[in-house]
């Protein structure tokens, strides 16, 4: 058992190189199963499946979607030469995904009695709360076997509206004139119970349980259960404390006033130049993610009891009385754009287009979801993000018209870079300053009416900026003398000295009365030794200490025991995520027109894409590398056009290739591992379209 706190869970190695199922032991649902004294190690002991088409659910998935929208154009022509535009939109949805979390299937049941870590004393209290190792939970059934399951809902409800004017004078001047703007609300509980986000498992209800029947001795007061209803039918209620449940209620109210004008200073020179100013208001109630959390815990100024519904804090007290009952953020810039069309008169082209342009991009920072209560594990805040972009380029078209040739040479100078990181089952986002740089060329060839071949290519270079950051897959930056071990209380793993570790396993081997103080090593609960400074003097352990690089680039120094979260990383030089070096594809087709077969015609088509290389997170670490993949499609369409009838033919990824296109690793509490994106697998179809 005291072992069991170095199951860090999935390992950084390349994805290509999986070869086994997650350590359930790592895991927040297993963990605790085991201080609920329900396992003693891992649930999953049978090999893994390493088809990544296929995964192990213990029931079926779930999804469901409604969605609403409405869009209107209304345009005005006050003279011949201005237009004026409104678009307005409403849009409304609302959808929820249940699957199993782990998507494996345990092979080890429930202890019928308590594990050694289980207080012998409580033996018949453990028999009557789970009988045969039976845990009865209101939302999963009764089993004698782990399961956890995560709920995603949400809705969202937005209005836009965008009022613009544009010119078409015959002179050298005109413009684009306008003002947008947008209301948006996400999450709105008190409209369905299971908006936000939830890990429900039976391990967790059963140590509410446990809790509970012992008056609330282990989480300092009783848990509140939800047993509004079952997982198929999504009747609980959202306010239960034995799961998981992150909520982040949030409106945005954003204006924008934007202008263009366009200039031509000569019949083939024209020069353009705009501004745009931006105004972002963001808003998100504070409501502590759930877990355990006994009724009325959370302090003033937070929703009450956590609870969604009503975000008053106590009566008589406005929400932000006391206290952070909503976050606010604000984010206002002006951005803009210049550059120059040039149509020059080139002896070796039909027409040639060369251009230039710089840009000032920005997007709003703000507002990361709470966290639990009292916690301070991330920034509750992140910054806007601005690119400066320069682009070069150049369209033509040459031998009369059959062939188009197109290049873009691009440099985009991101400052504050937003990226997303998983932490404490949360999706959290921080800024990071990178450089991109690349090229496109484009070319689409028609060498007759009936044929078509087109091809395009890109090369891609990024650089991140000067970054410290821990990986939270690598605490120990690949250090020997560093260990990461589990934080039993949460889940978010810590790093001591390996000496440390080492010298405490010795003394548990030497008194096992010691037996369990490895679990209180991330959390420093060392009273019962002494402390952690009495410890380390009854080990020996006095003036042992380690260096380490913290998440702001500064070296610090720990003792033997002191827990610290790992050793961070520079980023700088490493790639960004989801930037190929190398893309390309080409396609051709080829037409037979009506008369062969009638008023039918027939169009054959094949399409070939591959992507190098790249990586999936800012480390750039084994795991993050996903390798390089192809596809290709091929498709036939015949098409009457008399008859206003196509009937297409088409298969996709037609060799069958198993890609990795995304991936995204979850935190300490989800054993670390990885979520992968696939692209489709084989498929075949036939399309009909009708028109009248």
């Amino acid at each position: 058992l005291d072992q069991t706190v170095t199951s860090q869970g999935c390992i950084d190695a390349p994805l290509s190189a999986m070869k086994d199922r997650l350590n359930s032991v790592a895991t927040l649902g297993g963990g605790l199963g085991v201080t609920a004294g329900l396992l003693s190690g891992d649930a999953f002991t049978q090999p893994a499946n390493l088809n990544l088409r296929e995964i192990e659910s213990a029931f079926d998935p779930q999804y469901y979607a409604d969605q609403t929208l409405i869009t209107g154009k209304v345009e005005f022509d006050l003279t011949d030469a201005l237009k004026l535009t409104y678009l307005g939109s409403y849009s409304e949805s609302a959808s929820v995904s249940i699957e199993d979390y782990n998507k494996q299937s345990p092979t080890i049941a429930f202890n019928t009695a308590g594990n050694p870590l289980f207080n012998p004393a409580l033996a018949p209290l453990y028999q009557a709360l789970f009988p045969g190792g039976v845990v009865n939970d209101p939302i999963l059934g009764a089993s004698n076997f782990f399961r956890t399951f995560d709920v995603a809902g949400g809705g969202s409800e937005q209005t836009t509206h965008e009022l613009r004017l544009q010119s078409s004078y015959d002179g050298p001047f005109n413009f684009n004139l306008g003002v947008i703007g947008m209301d948006f609300e996400a999450i709105d509980p008190t409209k369905n119970n299971t908006d936000g986000y939830f890990v429900i498992s039976n391990s967790l209800t059963a140590l509410t349980q446990l809790n509970n029947a012992l008056g609330g001795a282990i989480f300092g007061g009783q848990v509140p259960i939800d047993s509004g209803g079952t997982l198929e039918d999504q009747g609980f209620t959202g306010l239960g404390g034995q799961y998981f449940r992150s909520l982040s209620p949030y409106e945005l109210s954003s204006v924008a006033v934007f202008g263009e004008g366009y200039y031509d200073i000569t019949d083939t020179l024209k020069a353009t130049v705009g501004l745009r100013y931006t105004k972002d208001e963001k808003t998100q109630a504070n409501i502590p993610t759930f877990l355990f959390t006994p009724g009325a815990a959370y302090g003033p100024g937070t929703p009450q009891n956590g609870s969604p519904v009503n975000p008053l804090p106590v009566a008589g007290q406005t929400p932000e009385a006391g206290g952070d009952g909503f976050f606010d953020a604000s984010f206002e810039e002006v951005t803009g754009r210049a550059g120059l069309d040039w149509r020059p008169d080139l002896a070796f082209t039909d027409d040639t287009l060369l251009y230039g342009f710089y840009s000032r991009g920005y997007k709003g920072g703000g507002i990361n979801p709470p966290q639990p209560a009292g916690a301070n594990l991330f920034s509750q805040f992140f910054d806007p993000e601005f690119i400066d972009a320069y682009e070069l380029g150049t369209k033509n078209t040459l031998a009369n018209g059959s062939l188009q040739l197109n290049a873009t040479g691009f440099y985009y100078d991101y400052q504050g870079y937003q990226i997303t990181q998983i932490i404490n089952r949360t999706s959290v986002n921080f800024n990071i300053d990178t450089k991109l740089k690349g090229l496109e060329i484009e070319t689409i060839w028609n060498p007759v009416s009936t044929l078509v071949v087109n091809a395009n290519l890109g090369l891609l270079d990024s650089e991140l900026g000067d970054l410290y950051s821990i990986d939270v897959i690598d605490r120990t930056n690949g250090r020997s003398d560093l260990v990461v071990l589990q934080n039993t209380a949460s889940y978010s793993n810590c790093v001591i000295s390996a000496q440390g570790y080492a010298t405490v396993l010795g003394a548990i081997q030497a008194n096992p009365a010691l037996t369990g103080i490895t679990r209180n090593l991330c959390t420093g609960d060392l009273a019962a030794v002494g402390g952690r400074a009495g410890f380390e003097a009854a080990l020996g352990l006095t003036g042992v200490t380690v260096t380490y690089t913290d998440a702001n680039g500064n070296v610090q120094t720990a003792t033997a025991l002191q827990p610290i979260e790992g050793d961070a990383k520079n980023l700088k030089g490493n790639s960004m995520p989801g930037a190929p070096e190398v893309t390309f594809n080409v396609g051709a087709e080829y037409t037979w027109l009506p008369g062969s077969f009638g008023d039918w015609g027939l169009t054959g088509r094949l399409d070939y894409y591959r992507q190098s290389e790249s990586m999936s997170r800012v480390y750039n670490s084994p795991l993050d590398e996903l390798p390089s993949w192809d596809n290709m499609n091929v498709s036939l369409a015949f098409t009457n056009d008399p008859a206003g009838v196509r009937v297409e033919l088409f298969g996709k990824n037609i060799f069958d290739e198993t890609a990795i296109t995304g991936a995204y690793l979850t935190d300490d509490s989800s054993g670390l591992y990885t979520n992968i994106f696939l692209n489709e697998p084989r498929t075949y179809g036939i399309a009909v379209t009708k028109n009248w």
